[in-house]
C-alpha cells in the first residue's frame, strides 16, 4: 500500500470534511436549533453515512466490545459538539476562531495514544515536540485574531 494514499484518504480528507462540516454546524446555529436537536439530525447524517458505507465495503466482522468502544466514541464525540454549539450560540464565539481551538484535540489524541498505544516506540519524539510546539502556538495566535 502506498503510505502517501493512507495519508491523503485517513488525513487530509477528513480535515477537509471536518473543516466543512463544522460550517454547516455553525449555519445550523446561527439559524437556531437546540443541542439536542441538533444532535439528533447530525446522528441522522451520520446513520446515512454508515449506510452508504455498508453498501461500499459489505458486511464487516462485529464484536460488542469494539461497539462498545466505537459507542463510547460517539459519546465524546457528541458531548463535544453540544460544547461548540454552546461556544457558538451561548458565548457567541465565531467559528474562525473556535474549530482551530477545538481542533487542539490533536494533542490531547497524541499525548494519550502515546502512553495508552505505547506509540512513543515509533514516532520521531523530536520531530513530534516541535509539531506540538507549533500546533499550540498556532491555536494561541488565531485565538488572539
Amino acid at each position: 500500500m502506498n503510505a502517501s494514499l493512507g495519508l491523503i484518504i485517513g488525513g487530509l480528507i477528513p480535515a477537509v470534511l471536518f473543516g466543512v462540516g463544522a460550517l454547516f454546524q455553525k449555519r445550523s446555529n446561527d439559524i437556531d436549533i437546540g443541542q439536542s436537536d441538533y444532535l439528533l439530525c447530525f446522528s441522522v447524517g451520520i446513520i446515512l453515512a454508515a449506510l452508504a458505507s455498508v453498501f461500499l465495503f459489505g458486511k464487516t466482522p462485529f464484536s460488542y466490545r469494539a461497539g462498545f468502544h466505537a459507542g463510547a466514541h460517539g459519546l465524546f464525540f457528541g458531548a463535544g459538539f453540544v460544547c461548540i454549539a454552546l461556544g457558538l450560540t451561548v458565548y457567541q464565539e465565531s467559528v474562525s476562531k473556535l474549530i482551530p481551538l477545538v481542533n487542539m484535540s490533536t494533542l490531547v489524541t497524541v499525548v494519550l495514544g502515546l502512553f495508552v498505544f505505547s506509540e512513543y516506540t515509533k514516532l520521531n519524539v523530536p520531530s513530534l515536540g516541535v509539531g506540538v510546539c507549533l500546533i499550540v502556538a498556532g491555536g494561541w495566535l488565531v485565538s488572539l485574531s
